[in-house]
């Protein structure tokens, strides 16, 4: 057995120009929007604690997420330059690990908010390092740009967004917007991949990106049936704070699917309608 190597991942920085750089990039140019986040603006005393802590739960999670995708993305661009992926490409994909320890820093200082003291996350340095065993060629990279930003940014992308659009807290909303503008562009990178790669498919090839595009679909709705449902009394405030019950999570995750990634799946003749067809579902 493998022993895990977990690190703890405070927000620190460290006492010289860059850090002052770092916090001007975080409030005065944020995401996309160019909108500043009012981080003082946020009152605790105001949620009930079941919801703080959904949303605690919720951003803890986000800002693991986020904090991965810098290896991952780092890892792509750096698959794409050695494959000779289109140099547009290759630094669309570079200057996204740079948006993601933004998207961290903000989940981790969200979380901290909601739980009232400095939050550390855990990074499994094993589960991040394991698709990384062997050089990536071009047909596996295939895969990953598949999964990875296609499929999967596109997925967080809405997900992102109708947590933004219940978000009625300024401090939240604002980090959500900062997120989700990244999160589109993101999702770009993988089908402006596809659509450079697909052409030069060969029939096996093709075969291999639809049997995986297939294995997502048809695990995806069952993967997201379970939001985060607030008890009685804190459904109000948990919608405040941006949690995404089950209800809203199903609802959002079918929509994405069914007018967005299975017709653009489809249309790079991967056959994704069929799996959706046959998707597992979850258990109500």
């Amino acid at each position: 057995m493998v022993a895990r190597r977990v690190i703890p991942i405070r927000r620190v920085l460290t006492e010289t120009p860059l850090a002052r750089l770092h916090e001007h990039n975080l409030t005065k140019r944020v995401g996309r929007t160019g909108r500043a986040i009012p981080w003082k603006a946020f009152r605790r005393e105001k949620y009930p604690a079941p919801a703080l802590a959904l949303a605690y739960n919720a951003q803890k999670m986000l800002a693991t997420g986020e904090y991965g995708a810098i290896d991952v993305f780092a890892r792509l661009a750096s698959a794409l330059a050695l494959n000779g992926a289109p140099f547009d490409l290759v630094s669309s994909a570079a200057r996204i690990p740079s948006d993601e320890i933004r998207h961290a820093d903000y989940a981790i200082r969200l979380a901290s908010l909601f739980a009232g003291e400095d939050v550390t996350i855990d990074v499994d340095r094993n589960n991040f390092e394991k698709r990384w065993e062997r050089p990536i060629d071009l047909p596996e990279l295939d895969l990953l740009m598949l999964e990875v930003p296609a499929i999967g940014e596109t997925l967080a992308g809405a997900l992102l967004t109708a947590c933004q659009r219940r978000a009625s807290d300024p401090v939240v909303k604002a980090v959500f917007t900062s997120i989700v503008s990244d999160e589109v562009h993101h999702a770009r990178l993988g089908w402006y991949y596809l659509a450079w790669r697909a052409p030069q498919w060969s029939r096996a090839e093709q075969q291999r990106a639809a049997d995986r595009a297939g294995e997502i679909v048809v695990d995806c709705e069952r993967r997201f049936w379970r939001g985060r449902d607030a008890p009685a009394g804190s459904q109000k405030a948990a919608r405040a704070l941006g949690v995404l019950d089950s209800v809203g999570q199903r609802e959002t995750i079918k929509r994405v699917m069914e007018e967005e990634i299975v017709p653009a799946l489809d249309a790079f003749g991967l056959g994704a309608s069929h799996a959706w067809r046959v998707r597992r579902r979850g258990v109500t």
